[in-house]
């Protein structure tokens, strides 16, 4: 295979000799333009996301494509290869830590960018504008032929995609390593392969001793405004800063950085359970602490960002699964969920005992932490037949129903409940959920 190779250099566009220090200047002056324009994608994203009217969407696609477009260009103008060259030069001169990570980072990017046609970047800026629109009509009305020419689609354009970046890999490491650099599906199969063999059978025989645990306390009736209250109460006091961000509510629970001081989240809830809302909450939150977290000072260049989406989504289990299910966070929440929910009579110990039930379900998000890498496992074997296309896009539901079926022993009535319940698809995000 043929990775993104970051220290592989560009033939320079210009000539340069004698590098100082106002190279960087020049180069981050460039970098900012495309940070900014990055920014603006993020916030109309959210928008489309959270707040945007239904009709709006044609007009928002069109926007976004031109973004794309623009970003594009950036990326891949001459006078930004001459700056990176010499910023290169003079970090090598310097021995410059930052600098060479800066270029690291940078190079990558250019090298992908460059690899890829404006059209299809702008085509796939389309692509997932449509195709977020109509996989919110198609979960609400549980109806897959809605959104299955635009994930056709899309499958088409990460296609054409990977084939440029990456033509002699696998389509699909070529999609991984956009999100994990380096990582290939065989690398990840022995992993997946080990989750399968011993949770599996795991799952079954929990199941199959009939254990019940009492879990009356966290069932009821939950208002969504005191679960927002509580929810905002725990996020304040673990850190998330509330001036520098927003919490919102979505279709699909995320959070996204859009610029310095400016990080927002996005929950939604259940009203007979308030598990599911906290617990998605802390998990955004852990991937809002990350961003919150970043050096102000190197948000708009490029090794100011996260590392990659597996270090971020360390941070959100962080969070929902060490943090937000152990027994001393519970002890600690006890009397501000009772101020908010005066009928709850849940102890620390039955909130614990609560918080850590095993039970094979059919949405990941609420998944325990028994079964959660088995609906992970399902995705990274669904991706993969999918771009090596040994499985077609129509075949996509009963597939997903068989694989819910072998690893976990439950089969969804609907496809809402099933290969519909999460929005990564529709943005195009194939090998993201290996992540």
């Amino acid at each position: 295979m043929t990775p993104i190779d970051p220290t592989i250099a560009m033939p320079p566009t210009g000539t340069i000799t004698l590098p100082s220090a106002d190279v960087v200047q020049r180069f981050a002056a460039l970098w900012h333009e495309i940070v900014d324009v990055r920014g603006a994608v993020n916030m109309l994203q959210w928008d489309q996301e959270t707040m945007m009217p239904t009709q709006g969407q044609p007009a928002r696609a069109a926007t976004l494509a031109t973004l794309a477009a623009l970003e594009h260009r950036l990326l891949t103008a001459p006078a930004l290869q001459d700056a990176l060259d010499g910023v290169d030069l003079l970090a090598m001169q310097t021995e410059d830590k930052l600098l060479s990570a800066h270029v690291r980072v940078a190079r990558r990017e250019i090298v992908r960018a460059t690899r890829i046609p404006e059209r299809l970047a702008r085509e796939m800026a389309l692509a997932q504008s449509d195709g977020l629109m109509a996989w919110k009509t198609a979960r609400l009305e549980s109806d897959f032929d809605r959104f299955a020419p635009r994930l056709k689609r899309l499958v088409a354009l990460r296609r054409e995609e990977a084939a440029a970046v990456m033509p002699d890999a696998e389509p699909y490491d070529a999609l991984l390593d956009h999100y994990e650099p380096a990582m290939t599906g065989a690398m990840l199969e022995p992993l997946f392969d080990q989750l399968r063999a011993f949770l599996t059978p795991r799952v079954q025989a929990i199941a199959e001793r009939g254990v019940t645990i009492d879990e009356s306390c966290a069932l009821g009736d939950f208002p969504p405004e005191d679960q927002l209250r509580l929810s905002r109460t725990v996020a304040a006091w673990l850190g998330y800063d509330f001036d520098a961000g927003r919490l919102d509510e979505s279709a699909h629970p995320f959070c996204i950085g859009i610029a310095t001081g400016d990080v927002r989240m996005t929950w939604r809830w259940q009203p007979d359970d308030f598990r599911p809302a906290l617990l998605g909450i802390l998990h955004e939150l852990g991937h809002a602490l990350y961003e919150q977290g970043l050096r102000p000072d190197l948000r708009r260049m490029p090794a100011g960002v996260s590392v990659s989406l597996g270090i971020h989504e360390s941070q959100s289990r962080l969070w929902e699964n060490h943090v937000g299910r152990s027994h001393g966070f519970w002890r600690w929440l006890q009397p501000h969920l009772r101020k908010i929910f005066p009928m709850s009579t849940c102890d620390a110990d039955a909130m614990w005992r609560g918080l850590h039930v095993v039970r094979p379900s059919l949405i990941r998000v609420d998944a325990d932490q028994v079964t959660y890498n088995l609906h992970i496992a399902l995705r990274f074997d669904l991706e993969r037949r999918l771009f090596s296309g040994d499985l077609q896009v129509a075949d996509l539901p009963a597939a997903w129903n068989d694989g819910m079926e072998a690893l976990l022993g439950v089969r969804p009535k609907h496809v809402a409940e099933g290969v519909l319940q999460d929005v990564h698809w529709a943005h195009g995000m194939f090998g993201y959920f290996p992540t």
